[in-house]
């Protein structure tokens, strides 16, 4: 009897599988019936000369090649309120098909906890592909400015050039000032982080805030050089090659501090990443995230973007989607205070 049950629980299984591996195959089909001989848009939410703009055009080069149908994927620049523009865009406007994907602001996530009346999208709906890399922003100084650690502006006055005071370089700063005590002078209303990074070689500016990747791609010359240093990152972990420059959080006072220091680094794990927009064709996701995986290992897209000076350290869409719940999680007594620290109306 128990022999009769046995086989009969094993058949059972055996059927199971195979009807999930059916399954899964009719999936596959499905999404090479769809991408064979289609153009797939990455709507990128900045220009195309800056980080995101480079990283997009990485990843378009191989991503296809992996990609059940070989679709070609193309970049399509969206710039606009940080990031928002693109964002609103993809959960409102865009097509749900399958034929449109973003590679959207790692900042989504606090501009909605920040200025929830400014967005019109809810990120927790998004989905992510996958991360391309972790991205922690970096204050970096020029040679000029007379400082070389973070410490040192606790006595010396530097100037910070920033895009806008409510975007995210501004916010960086102003907690730094506000928080930390840093003696910054923020001078607000340049076009990106590039003019910033050329106002830092004039000598018209003395440091700026951009993400760690962006700052090696666009300036490794002057990093190399010495001309730009390093002072201080933003972000949960160090970055693997700046072990010896501080966090952010490693300046807390206290554990009101630290919670405020936290929520500003809550941008960096999700760097440069790709998201599908609610309402994206689940089978279509489960092929993109099985692509954009074996893209990441590809060794001649890891050769092309060492040369390129793009760091490549992905990790699996569906990691990212605890640590947002975690961000978006955070109190409101913490967020209305981030809000007064930096001048954002809570309406």
């Amino acid at each position: 009897m128990q022999t009769r049950i046995r086989s009969a629980a094993t058949a059972l299984l055996a059927g199971a599988a195979l009807a999930t591996a059916a399954i899964g195959g009719a999936c596959a089909d499905e999404a090479t019936d769809f991408f064979k001989g289609r153009t797939v848009n990455i709507v990128v939410g900045f220009g195309s000369g800056g980080g995101y703009g480079h990283y997009c055009q990485q990843l378009v080069q191989y991503w296809g090649d992996h990609t059940p149908g070989k679709p070609t994927f193309i970049c399509q620049y969206m710039s606009g309120a940080g990031g928002v523009k693109a964002a609103n865009y993809m959960y409102n406007a865009a097509p749900k098909d399958g034929s449109y994907v973003s590679m959207l602001s790692d900042y989504g996530a606090l501009a909605q906890i920040l200025e929830p009346h400014k967005v019109k999208y809810d990120v927790r709906k998004f989905k992510w592909v996958g991360i391309m890399v972790p991205s922690n922003p970096a204050m970096m100084a020029r040679a000029g400015a007379g400082v070389k650690k973070f410490d040192e502006l606790f006595k010396k006055q530097i100037v910070v050039g920033v895009v806008g005071m409510l975007g995210q370089d501004g916010i960086n700063a102003q907690i730094m000032h506000s928080i930390l005590g840093a003696k910054l002078k923020i001078v607000s209303g340049y076009s990106g982080t590039a003019p910033i990074a050329l106002a830092m070689e004039k000598g018209e500016v003395d440091a700026s805030i951009s993400s760690w990747i962006s700052w090696k791609t666009r300036s490794k010359s002057q990093i190399d050089s010495g001309k730009f240093i390093p002072l201080i990152q933003i972000g949960f972990n160090k970055a693997w090659d700046l072990p010896k420059v501080p966090l952010l959080s490693d300046y807390a006072k206290n554990e009101a501090d630290r919670q405020i220091l936290n929520l500003a680094s809550g941008s960096a794990p999700f760097g440069r990443s790709v998201t599908v927009p609610p309402g994206y064709p689940p089978h279509l996701l489960a092929a993109l995230r099985a692509s954009f995986m074996a893209t990441m290992k590809d060794k001649e897209f890891l050769a092309t973007a060492k040369k390129r000076n793009i760091e490549i350290d992905p990790m699996p869409g569906e990691k990212i989607e605890p640590i947002l719940e975690k961000v978006m999680a955070t109190p409101k007594p913490i967020i209305e205070r981030f809000r007064k620290l930096v001048g954002i109306k809570s309406s």
